[in-house]
């Protein structure tokens, strides 16, 4: 896979525009548009700005697909934000992309929440710390420090950090039917 490729498919697992990546890294989108076509080359400097806007080290645009270890360890360091960064409800991938899982590590402050709604599987919710009102559907569970729920995610559903602290939560879903594998 090209360096361009690498990079539109990266904005696209990550459900962003060109105009999003060009706002955030400071190149214009008919350029990152060329880039992922293949049909430019990216300077040293413009593609540290990607690696920064993504979150990645500039080595993720170079690791073969062919050549990985049996193993994948993410460091706490290289974990992808994927809220922004005064979010009430900040939320980080802890797999590499193209995973049959997602997990993520989920800290919200007290009185934050969020609402979902997606048929991608199976999802697993597991409160490392705090207290959580959790609503799938009709349907309402109190969890607290240590609880799990585990639910298809086929749904509406929607959780709230009922505490005083900030909740630490660990879900983990099981992709279904993924359209890009």
């Amino acid at each position: 896979m090209s360096l361009g490729q690498k990079i539109g498919r990266l904005r696209q697992e990550r459900g962003l525009t060109l105009q999003e990546v060009s706002e955030g890294s400071g190149l214009t989108p008919s350029f990152l548009s060329r880039l992922e076509r293949d049909k430019v080359n990216i300077s040293v400097a413009n593609l540290r700005k990607l690696a920064q806007f993504f979150s990645v080290q500039m080595t993720h645009f170079f690791e073969g697909e062919d050549n990985q270890q049996v193993g994948q360890m993410m460091r706490t360091s290289e974990r992808i934000r994927l809220s922004l960064d005064e979010a009430p409800v900040q939320v980080f991938a802890l797999l590499p992309p193209n995973s049959d899982l997602e997990a993520r590590l989920i800290e919200a402050r007290p009185g934050s929440g969020q609402q979902s709604f997606s048929s991608r599987g199976s999802q697993m919710v597991l409160v490392l710390e705090g207290v959580l009102n959790f609503t799938l559907g009709d349907e309402e569970y109190a969890l607290n420090t240590g609880d799990t729920l585990f639910y298809r995610d086929d749904v509406p559903n929607s959780w709230v950090n009922t505490g005083t602290t900030i909740a630490h939560v660990l879900t983990i879903s099981v992709l279904s039917g993924r359209e890009d594998r």
